[in-house]
């Protein structure tokens, strides 16, 4: 193997762990204050995946006949011009990784209080989570790609006895006291709170197209990036839905509402008091897994930018171990200030509606691509073109709809970052680099 690049197994498994943090751990009790019907909260989890999965198409397609690290910054950069892919690259450097390892870093003190009740300010400790992993990942690429590896399979261990004990050993709720109802299903489907839901899922759910951003990291990218993405994307798919199901029918939908905690809850009820703590631990201990991928992923795409701007060259530098130092010592820092100024929801909401638009800029243009090079090699194509990728975009765009009318001041302050992005794009100096 390469030690300087990221072979098969450790670039699905910084898939899984992009995807696979505090959104699946965390996002129910948020879905629960709005949405009752269990029928339709488990369809938000089904059909968020669906819509990943047409999304890992479109990225699987892009990845394999225009190789090139930056995730959306670069597929943008090539379907439109500078300036968008600018602001996708702007948003990926600032909150889409910084942003989440925030959250997680929470989520991470959340399950750890559970365990050991300190009493300590939760801040303080997933401060030092995010130095301990940063540290962990500026050694080189060996050495973090083997430690995701590993934090990742436990934590996917993890979930599947959680989703086993459940099925097997946990008494099942009954309708009127889990607090949900199996009743109007369609009407749930035309609420504002399941279309909001789908946000806290669509952001359970982002990570599917990390390997997308480190592709001059990766062996083989043309075979190994689409094969991580797709196989990941499904893998998750089912165990997001499985996982769901066993909260809603071993927990009370009135003990997990608005709680961040919610796998604590539900593995009190399948293991008791000693076993949810234990349950607990291991959650904390495997978030770090989700920390350290998006560590590995988001400096790269600061490195790429840098390279391409003059003004940021900076964190263009690469270690001896070729490690991109400061793009990982700067995202690290935006991911403290963050955490220690923004809540957790406000984080969630903000970061999954920024998320969609760009995602779904890249799937059109993968349709703009599709027009400009015809003849382009492409040895992934996405399936029943064009509609995987119509599909994927009216989605989206039904679901940020929803978002913006419902939630206008996180929408406010999505768009107002984005202002902020393009007004420093105007100062800058491209370089021109290829593309």
């Amino acid at each position: 193997m390469n030690k300087k690049k990221y072979g098969f197994a450790a670039a699905i498994s910084i898939v899984i762990a992009n995807m696979v943090g505090t959104g699946v751990f965390t996002s129910l009790g948020f879905q629960l204050m709005d949405l009752h019907n269990i029928n339709a909260l488990i369809f938000l989890w089904i059909l968020g995946g669906f819509i990943a999965i047409l999304g890992s198409f479109c990225y699987a397609e892009l990845s394999s006949a225009f190789p090139g690290s930056g995730g959306e910054y670069h597929f943008l950069r090539l379907s439109f011009n500078d300036s968008i892919g600018f602001l996708s690259g702007w948003a990926s450097a600032f909150v889409a990784f910084a942003a989440p390892i925030a959250a997680c870093a929470f989520a991470f003190s959340s399950y750890f209080e559970n365990v050991f009740q300190t009493g300590f300010d939760q801040r303080y400790l997933s401060v030092a989570l995010i130095v301990f992993v940063t540290l962990i990942q500026m050694l080189n690429v060996h050495i973090g790609g083997r430690f995701q590896v590993y934090f990742t399979a436990g934590k996917i261990v993890l979930i599947v006895v959680l989703i086993l004990a459940g099925y097997f050993y946990a008494p099942h709720l009954s309708a009127q006291s889990s607090g949900l109802t199996h009743q109007d299903f369609w009407k749930a489907l035309t609420l504002p709170a399941f279309w909001v839901g789908l946000i806290y899922v669509s952001y359970s759910y982002s990570g599917w197209n990390a390997t997308a951003y480190i592709i001059d990291d990766i062996e083989n990218p043309k075979k190994i990036v689409p094969r991580s993405i797709l196989l990941g994307t499904l893998l998750v798919m089912v165990l997001y839905v499985l996982i769901n199901h066993v909260f809603l029918i071993t927990a009370p939908a009135a003990e997990m509402s608005g709680r961040e905690d919610v796998a604590h809850v539900a593995a009190h009820y399948i293991f008791g008091a000693a076993g949810a703590k234990i349950i607990s631990g291991m959650i904390a201990f495997f978030l770090i897994s989700s920390i350290s991928s998006m560590t590995i992923v988001g400096p790269r795409v600061i490195k790429r930018i840098s390279h391409d701007y003059r003004q940021f060259s900076y964190f263009s530098h690469v270690s001896k171990h070729h490690v991109p130092v400061r793009a990982i010592l700067l995202q690290s820092a935006i991911a403290i200030i963050l955490l220690l100024t923004s809540s957790f929801s406000f984080i969630i909401t903000s970061v999954g509606v920024i998320l969609s638009v760009f995602t779904t800029l890249t799937a059109i243009g993968l349709i703009v691509m599709r027009i400009k090079h015809p003849h382009t090699e492409r040895p992934i194509k996405v399936p029943f073109y064009p509609l995987t990728p119509l599909l994927f975009i009216l989605f989206n765009l039904f679901t940020i709809g929803y978002f913006i009318v419902n939630k206008p001041t996180e929408a406010l302050a999505g768009l107002v970052f984005l202002v902020v992005g393009f007004i420093i794009y105007l100062f800058l100096s491209p370089q021109h680099n290829e593309k």
